[in-house]
């Protein structure tokens, strides 16, 4: 299933399960068509169903081949009529750097001193705040003191299951779902940090995190490596790559991470593919993002997130 959280004039907060009819992709109103139809009780919102597991799952299920089989228009929504939320409330996500090889490669190359302090025994990364979270076609504000301003595509897993260093769970069991995600990046700030060997202002400015639209449940990705990520900026492809690129995949870094004790609802951002403005060169300048832009992040079978820079 793909699932959205948005608001329309039927309420704050709808949870709601793609479908498709006549070829356009469809909002059903979860809260609205169980209500319709009456019956086993449904979850009504997106940590409901996360925490629910499979029972929730398979009553959601029950409801959208209930729905779709109607295609009542009472209790569905247009996507471009709605305002849309992140997939998830917004809460701080884990976020992996250096975690694409070629991204890597261009990010340490010629620069021997980075590199000689580079390992691969484990996963690294940074907090991005909750509070820098925006929604799919967020307005985000580039900062007066930022010229260098860079996007990161990036896709983010979210956990359905609590797991820590001593449960006994597959790590590939306790993720609910994968969504889009944008790291954007204040690369003045964030060079001027990694040279005391921290990362934090450059990656936490208000509305850094663009993420969404939807969340593809982990049941109908049945190869999360051959997942391929992509960026334009006005229309311009910018990034791509499949996640055959990551040198952590994804059961690596929940297993990894677990340690900090996850819970549903968590999320842990995979790193970004090559392709970022900074490494354009021999000038980056006409790369970074300035006011006017428009900014797609993809995730071919999730969808598009899409960003206006103002």
């Amino acid at each position: 299933m793909k699932i959205a959280r948005y608001q329309s004039a039927a309420g704050p907060e709808r949870l709601g399960i793609v479908t498709s009819l006549s070829g356009r992709e469809l909002l059903v109103d979860v809260a609205k068509a169980a209500a319709a139809r009456g019956g086993p009780c449904t979850p009504e919102s997106v940590m409901g169903l996360i925490e629910g597991g499979a029972p929730a799952m398979e009553a959601s299920r029950e409801l959208l081949r209930w729905a779709a089989h109607r295609q009542d228009p009472a209790w569905m929504d247009d996507p471009d009529d709605v305002e849309w939320l992140t997939p998830v409330p917004p809460k701080s996500m884990i976020s992996a750097g250096r975690n694409f090889g070629r991204h890597k490669m261009e990010s340490i190359k010629g620069n021997s001193a980075i590199a000689s302090k580079l390992h691969s025994d484990f996963p690294t990364g940074f907090i991005k705040l909750g509070r820098t979270l925006v929604p799919h076609k967020s307005q985000v504000k580039r900062p007066r003191d930022v010229l260098d301003f860079d996007y990161e595509a990036e896709i983010v897993l979210v956990l359905g299951k609590a797991i820590d260093v001593d449960s006994d769970i597959d790590p590939a069991s306790a993720i609910f779902g994968y969504t889009i995600f944008n790291d954007l990046s204040a690369r003045e700030w964030q060079i001027r940090e990694m040279h005391n060997g921290m990362i934090m202002l450059g990656k936490n400015f208000p509305g850094f995190g663009p993420l969404g639209p939807y969340i593809l449940t982990a049941d109908e990705v049945l190869d999360p490596n051959g997942l391929v990520v992509w960026l334009k900026v006005n229309g311009e492809l910018r990034q791509h790559s499949d996640c055959r690129d990551l040198i952590f995949g994804f059961e690596q870094m929940v297993a990894f991470w677990s340690r900090c004790g996850l819970v549903p609802g968590d999320m842990i951002s995979t790193g970004t593919p090559e392709g970022v403005a900074l490494h354009h060169k021999p000038d980056p300048r006409a790369w970074y993002l300035k006011p006017g832009d428009r900014v797609e992040a993809g995730v071919d079978g999730i969808g598009v997130l899409e960003t206006f820079i103002v």
